[in-house]
């Protein structure tokens, strides 16, 4: 799909959109998937080490892209990830689940993904999400099981905020 907002590389984005003494960076609407100058290239970005929020919402990431975010060296004290109307299915969501970088994550957007009840369940039985006040799954496939896991989940009791539907 081509960017509706320019054709611009990640770095520019970056240097333009991390604010709040690069605490904060807000790239929704980029479209910058997830090889190349992607999710992946984020990934390995030194200058985010000190990232606490990061929007990707409307990206065209996959698990890919989920995958090179969660094994980051750099991205260890995210709160809030916003991977809003992306490509993520159920192995991406077991990623995130598993993701021992994410262990700081107090809020975690999957709004209208593809994710299942396996990836609802892979996040209901998380140890390392245990921080975790908001949470949402809307527009997804997660069904009755994965609702079920997570109105069941014994490591997801901090949660203030959770939309299923």
């Amino acid at each position: 799909m081509p960017k509706p907002f320019g054709d611009q590389p990640v770095e520019v984005l970056v240097e333009k959109h991390l604010i709040q003494e690069g605490t904060v960076l807000d790239l929704r609407l980029q479209y910058i998937g997830d090889e190349g100058e992607g999710a992946e290239y984020l990934a390995g970005k030194v200058e985010l080490e000190n990232l606490r929020e990061l929007n990707l919402e409307r990206n065209e990431i996959t698990d890919r892209g989920v995958r090179a975010l969660a094994q980051s060296q750099f991205l260890i004290g995210l709160h809030v990830l916003n991977l809003e109307r992306n490509e993520i299915t159920d192995e991406g969501a077991r990623a995130i689940a598993q993701a021992t970088n994410f262990s700081h994550l107090a809020s975690l957007n999957l709004w209208k993904n593809k994710i299942g009840p396996a990836g609802a369940k892979a996040l209901a039985d998380s140890i390392i999400l245990v921080n975790l006040h908001r949470l949402d799954l809307a527009q997804n496939g997660i069904g009755d099981e994965g609702a079920k896991a997570l109105a069941q989940s014994q490591t997801l009791s901090g949660l203030r905020y959770l939309d299923v539907f």
